[in-house]
């Protein structure tokens, strides 16, 4: 029932691909955004490009699961657990696995209860 790990999962097979500015292919190019975009959207979540941080409702890292997406100042990661995150990082590093505090100061993380459109 929960698709947060199996979103996680599906975010890791693109690790290693490259970053691209205002993208949105796990394959091509994506940035940090559209990172969350087209894995949400793949597990059928009407969400929207950007403004993840004003959507779902809100938890402390204490509580957060794999797949909640954890906003930082100008950019946004999913939560694999274990203090891990998935991300479209930079250009350097392209899509990573980083530690969940490597981006800054976390100001929100949300969990996204909408269920899946039909």
């Amino acid at each position: 029932e929960d698709n947060g790990a199996e979103m996680v999962n599906y975010g890791l097979q693109f690790v290693g691909n490259p970053y691209r500015y205002g993208g949105t292919s796990l394959t091509n190019g994506t940035d940090c955004s559209g990172f969350i975009y087209a894995i949400y959207r793949h597990f059928g979540y009407n969400v929207p490009r950007l403004g993840f941080y004003k959507m779902g409702k809100g938890v402390c890292l204490a509580e957060a699961k794999p797949g909640d997406v954890v906003y930082y100042p100008g950019h946004y990661a999913m939560y694999m657990g274990d203090g891990k995150i998935v991300h479209a990082y930079n250009s350097r590093a392209g899509i990573c696995v980083s530690s969940v505090h490597a981006p800054g100061r976390i100001l929100t993380i949300r969990r996204f209860v909408e269920e899946p459109v039909e």
